[in-house]
């Protein structure tokens, strides 16, 4: 009976708790600068590469209200009108207070590009959403602060250069402090994510680490993703990093390479598949990249070694506008097959880019003659080698 009792008093504790539990958010705040106005909450959809209104209210007084359900913890923005004042805010269950001043903000104009203008908020904070202490414990780490004061500083450096030489000087200045500091990134956001597997925060963390950072071993990034729990395994950026994951694992060596159709120079059509039988090397370059162009010379030294044993070059050339790309190859003169990748859906990344998951460029695919990949590399000593071992073979 005692037994009974004490089960029928757990059962009522764990349903009091359910009737608790809720996907109700309430965000209270208040606007230091803008007494009257609209705030806007707002979800980034990656697909179209847009934002979208999910809430919004009228500041009066400099205070406003914002509620509604969100399934779970997630990483928005809000956007404050007049004046375009933004900053991004991680949403989650329950009373949330946020206080913000827009002086000392950020303020940006990309008119000119055909972008907007506006200002980003530097004096912030947001109390009741542990996701957003995580975020902010990063961001505000001193380590996160001193990259950032550092990028800033060699950006300036290298927009006042006007020697191309020296701005490459000051790109491989920023990219040897850049791979210094990523080591410092992984290894924070591995401990939160060891320490707090279920936290969102670091789904979120290490989707935008690999976001900029997409040459990690898909090994990995797989680790680390079997290492999440609910809610964050659930979440949106768990998903797309398994996304990731999958896309990886089918362009690993041996495996066959997704076919495609481009556009050569003179608007006829290129299929991959039609050079069965060849081994194949994947270019994919720009115009504007410096790094590209300098690998050209090699890359005809190549061509001109291996091509009557075998092999053909295929310049996929990330240009959006075709008279730099023809303008390049004019320059250039390479002797291969050159197409043009496309761009299907505004401010997208180029589809056969996507498609062969290219970190940066240059990127090289060699592929042998039943279309299967050898190598997926940045590394054109890499390509080299396996060539090597390739032609000997013969």
């Amino acid at each position: 009976m005692k037994y009974s009792l004490l089960s029928v008093v757990a059962l009522l504790l764990m349903q009091g708790c359910a009737n608790h539990k809720t996907d109700q958010y309430t965000l209270h705040g208040t606007v230091k600068g803008v007494p009257e106005g609209t705030i806007k909450l707002q979800r980034f959809d990656d697909s179209t590469r847009q934002s979208i209104t999910v809430d919004s209210a009228l500041i009066q007084q400099g205070a406003f209200t914002l509620s509604g359900r969100i399934e779970r913890p997630e990483m928005m923005s809000i956007k404050i009108e007049p004046g375009n004042w933004s900053t991004p805010l991680f949403i989650e269950a329950g009373e949330l207070q946020f206080q913000a001043d827009t002086s000392g903000s950020t303020h940006y104009d990309y008119s000119a590009y055909g972008g907007d203008k506006g200002a980003t908020l530097q004096q912030y904070s947001l109390s009741g959403s542990e996701n957003q202490d995580a975020y902010q414990a990063f961001e505000n780490h001193p380590k996160s602060l001193v990259a950032k004061a550092t990028y800033q500083e060699l950006n300036k450096k290298y927009q006042a250069e006007s020697e191309p030489e020296d701005q490459e000087a000051i790109r491989a200045e920023m990219d040897t402090f850049g791979e210094k500091h990523k080591i410092w990134e992984l290894h924070w956001i591995d401990s939160l994510i060891q320490q707090r597997p279920s936290l969102v925060a670091g789904a979120y963390l290490l989707h935008r680490y690999q976001l900029f950072n997409e040459s990690m071993p898909v090994a990995e990034l797989d680790r680390r993703i079997h290492l999440f729990q609910s809610p964050a395994k659930e979440s949106s950026y768990s998903k797309d990093l398994q996304h990731k994951v999958a896309v990886k694992k089918a362009l690993l060596p041996g495996k066959q390479t997704p076919d495609f159709k481009a556009l050569k120079p003179d608007s006829s059509d290129f299929q991959l598949s039609s050079l069965r039988g060849k081994y194949v090397l994947l270019d994919f370059w720009a115009s504007w990249c410096v790094p590209c162009r300098k690998a050209i010379p090699h890359w005809k030294e190549v061509y001109q070694t291996y091509h009557d044993k075998g092999l053909e070059i295929v310049g996929v050339t990330n240009d959006s506008r075709w008279a730099d790309w023809h303008r390049a190859l004019e320059q250039e003169k390479m002797p291969w097959i050159q197409v043009a990748d496309d761009f299907p859906v505004k401010n997208n990344p180029a589809r056969i880019a996507t498609l062969y998951d290219i970190p940066s460029l240059p990127t090289y695919v060699l592929l042998d003659k039943a279309g299967k990949i050898i190598t997926h590399t940045t590394s054109k000593d890499i390509v080299d080698v396996k060539l090597k071992e390739v032609f000997q073979a013969l």
